[in-house]
């Protein structure tokens, strides 16, 4: 106990300070999502949307604070991974699948009903699977991203077949070994995978907006084309890291090499 103590009085107030700040950033998520849900109660879809943007951004630069500032060992007794899984579920998984059933054709409303319990419960296979990331910080199975899922179905305008059919697809791949890029912490082609992170949130934003405003997607053709163009790319390299493995996509990049030097 008293080496315990000894190490956690080492910190300076000003590095205490500095992991309390970032704890304090992350649980903006939970306003974020608050007013995200008060919007969706509302009928306000836009600033739903607007308001989970916002939510996302924390949660992308988030992590790179608290590594920074070392809040894990600052601050040793609240653990900030349960802080950040909460603020995800809530705006990840939650409040979309919430939108899904109130705004999306899913059939009747028990269907509906259904397909929400599925999506917000399967999810959990993903929260609480402690190898959920590999060790080159790629997603194993689907993250539970239903934000973007539920964006896509309400930009494309699909209809409820499509919708049922591709969310039990989703849903079946949160237990499967098909790996997920995460765009800010895979080294593996990074400043590409930011690149094209950046592209498509713009496209994202541009098409949102032209759908809150009753526009369809195709009218806006070049930015369509070029936000699919990014959303394969995510899939794609993907697909290609289940198939190679680690190793192999690392080679491939020419990262083993690089930390062997």
């Amino acid at each position: 106990m008293t080496g315990k103590t000894t190490s956690m009085s080492s910190y300076t107030l000003g590095q205490k300070v500095a992991a309390w700040s970032v704890h304090a950033f992350t649980m903006t998520g939970v306003a974020w999502a608050v007013l995200a849900l008060l919007s969706l109660i509302n009928g306000h879809v836009g600033w739903m949307w607007l308001w989970l943007s916002v939510a996302l951004l924390v949660d992308a630069i988030d992590g790179t604070f608290a590594r920074a500032a070392k809040v894990s060992e600052v601050v040793p007794w609240f653990d900030g991974v349960i802080l950040d899984d909460i603020v995800d579920y809530l705006t990840w998984t939650f409040i979309p699948a919430i939108f899904m059933y109130l705004y999306l054709p899913l059939g009747p409303r028990w269907l509906a009903a259904v397909i929400v319990v599925m999506v917000a419960t399967s999810s959990m296979f993903c929260y609480a699977n402690k190898g959920m990331k590999a060790q080159d910080n790629y997603f194993v199975g689907f993250p539970a991203a239903w934000n973007i899922a539920a964006m896509y179905f309400y930009v494309l305008e699909t209809g409820p077949i499509v919708n049922v059919i591709v969310s039990l697809v989703v849903m079946s791949l949160t237990l499967s070994t098909l790996t997920f890029v995460h765009p800010l912490r895979v080294r593996t082609w990074m400043p590409l995978n930011i690149a094209v992170t950046v592209g498509w949130l713009v496209t994202t934003g541009f098409l949102l907006v032209a759908r809150v405003m009753d526009s369809s997607a195709v009218d806006n053709l070049w930015v369509f084309i070029l936000w699919w163009i990014f959303g394969i790319y995510f899939i794609g390299i993907g697909i290609v890291r289940t198939v190679l493995g680690r190793r192999k996509m690392e080679e491939l990049a020419g990262i083993a090499e690089e930390e062997g030097n």
